[in-house]
C-alpha cells in the first residue's frame, strides 16, 4: 500500500468469486426492483434521456405518471430524478419490465442496469465489485456455497484504471486491505460459532479503535488471538440465554422502525411481532416480549436448516465486503462501524430464526423474503441504519459486553 503522500493507481479488480455467476431471475423474481415501496433514484443524464424518450402511447403514459424530479429533501443532494413506484411503475403482470422490453436494456437508468451489482474504487487498491443481498438471486448463490466465499482478482483494461488520492490514504486507511482481510478471516474461522467470530473480531479491532497503529504487530496478535486455545473459553459465554430478553427487545425496536408501506413487505413487522407475542405497555413505553415463541422458532430453525450454518456466514462476509467495512477514518469511526455490523447481524439473526415460526411451511422461501426485506430496509437506507447505531451509543450500549448480548440470540 502506498504511503500517505502518494496516490494509488488502481489497475485490478476484486470481487467475490460468485459475482461472475449472478444472473437476474427476471420473470421468476418474487421481489423485483419495481415493487411498490422501493425507491429508484438516478442522475440528471438518466432523467433527461427518459424524459425525451420516443415510445408507445402506453409506455409514454406510464413515464408521465412515474417519472419525477427530486427538487428537495435529503435525496436531492445525490440524485436528480426518481420513479414513483406507488403503482408498480413499469412492472408487467408477468414480472418483466415494460420499459426494457420496448426500449432495450441500455435505456434503463444506471441503477436498474447495475442492481444488485455495485462497483467502487475504495482505498483497498482495487476496483471492487460486489452484490447486494437485497436480491433473492444473490441469496440463492450464498445458499449454494458450503465452502464459503472466495475472492478473485483480475487486471483491469487500461480504461478502467483510476487513482485513489493520496489524501485518502492516511492513518489506518493506508492498511485497509490488510485489516479487512484479517476481519474476513475471523468471519470465516469455523472453529468458532459465527457470533463468537464476530466478537473475536471486536476484541482485535478494539486495539485499533483505542489507538494502536503498529499494523504488522496487530496482525500477528490478531492471528495469535484466533489460534490461542484460551480464546474458546473467553468466547464460550456468547449465545447464552441470559441476554435473550435484551436481544429481543433491541431487535423488535429495529423491526418496528422498518417502514415498508405500500410494498409487499408492509406486514412483516406485524407478522413477526404477532408470532413473538409482543405487547406494548403504555405506562413504560416498552415492549414485553416472551422468550418462548422465539426459542420454539429457534429450535425449528436449527432443525430445518441443519448443515446450512454457512449461509449466515456467507451473508455476513458479503455484507462486510459490500459495505466497505470497517470504516478506518478514525478510531471512533472504526468502532461505530463494528457496532453497526453487530447490530445488523443481530437483526438478520432474529429474522432468520423467525422464518421458522409456527405456521410457516416453506421456511427457505420465507427466509429469503425476510432477508430481502431487511436488506432493502437497512442496507439500502443509510440514514435508518446509522440512526439505530447512534441510539446504541446514546444509551452507552456499545461495549464488547453489550455486543455479546446483541450477538447472543
Amino acid at each position: 500500500m502506498a504511503d500517505q503522500s502518494q496516490a494509488l493507481l488502481v489497475q485490478s479488480d476484486l470481487r467475490p468469486a460468485y459475482y461472475d455467476s449472478f444472473q437476474c431471475l427476471a420473470a421468476d423474481c418474487r421481489y423485483t426492483c419495481c415493487n411498490k415501496g422501493w425507491t429508484v433514484c438516478f442522475d440528471k443524464k438518466d432523467y433527461m434521456r427518459l424524459k425525451q424518450l420516443k415510445c408507445s402511447p402506453e409506455l409514454d403514459a406510464t413515464l408521465k405518471r412515474c417519472l419525477r424530479r427530486i427538487k428537495k429533501g435529503p435525496l436531492a443532494e445525490k440524485f436528480y430524478g426518481r420513479f414513483d413506484m406507488t403503482e408498480g411503475c413499469f412492472q408487467r403482470e408477468d414480472g418483466l419490465c415494460a420499459l426494457q422490453l420496448e426500449q432495450g436494456f441500455d435505456v434503463l437508468p444506471r441503477v436498474c442496469r447495475k442492481f444488485p451489482r455495485a462497483e467502487t474504487y475504495p482505498v483497498s487498491g482495487y476496483l471492487e465489485r460486489s452484490l447486494s443481498p437485497a436480491c433473492e438471486g444473490v441469496l440463492e448463490l450464498l445458499w449454494n456455497l458450503p465452502e464459503g466465499v472466495d475472492f478473485v482478482s483480475d487486471p483491469l483494461p487500461r480504461e478502467g484504471w483510476r487513482q485513489v488520492l493520496g489524501k485518502e490514504l492516511t492513518g489506518l486507511r493506508r492498511h485497509f486491505q490488510d485489516i479487512r482481510s484479517q476481519c474476513i478471516d475471523f468471519l470465516q474461522d469455523r472453529r468458532y460459532t459465527l457470533p463468537q467470530r464476530i466478537l473475536l473480531m471486536g476484541l482485535a479491532l478494539k486495539e485499533l479503535a483505542d489507538g494502536e497503529r503498529d499494523i504488522p504487530g496487530w496482525l500477528l496478535r490478531a492471528q495469535a488471538l484466533a489460534d490461542d486455545p484460551e480464546t474458546a473459553g473467553l468466547l464460550s459465554g456468547v449465545g447464552g440465554g441470559d441476554g435473550l430478553p435484551l436481544f429481543l427487545t433491541n431487535n423488535i425496536k429495529v423491526l418496528c422502525r422498518i417502514d415498508n408501506k405500500n410494498s409487499e413487505f408492509a406486514n412483516v413487522p406485524d407478522e413477526l411481532c404477532a408470532a413473538l407475542g409482543c405487547e406494548f405497555r403504555e405506562e413504560t413505553g416498552r415492549a414485553v416480549i416472551p422468550t418462548a415463541p422465539y426459542l420454539a422458532a429457534r429450535a425449528r430453525y436449527e432443525e430445518q436448516f441443519e448443515g446450512r450454518e454457512y449461509f449466515m456466514e456467507n451473508l455476513m462476509v458479503t455484507l462486510f465486503f459490500n459495505m466497505l467495512m470497517p470504516e478506518l477514518g478514525s478510531g471512533e469511526e472504526l468502532w461505530k462501524s463494528y457496532v453497526q455490523f453487530c447490530n445488523l447481524y443481530s437483526f438478520y439473526r432474529l429474522i432468520a430464526v423467525m422464518s421458522c415460526r409456527d405456521g410457516v411451511e416453506d421456511t427457505k422461501a420465507e427466509l429469503f423474503r425476510l432477508m430481502v426485506c431487511a436488506s432493502r430496509s437497512l442496507i439500502h437506507n443509510m440514514a435508518r441504519r446509522e440512526q439505530l447505531r447512534d441510539e446504541l451509543f446514546q444509551n452507552d450500549s456499545t461495549t464488547l459486553a453489550h455486543m455479546a448480548i446483541l450477538l447472543g440470540g
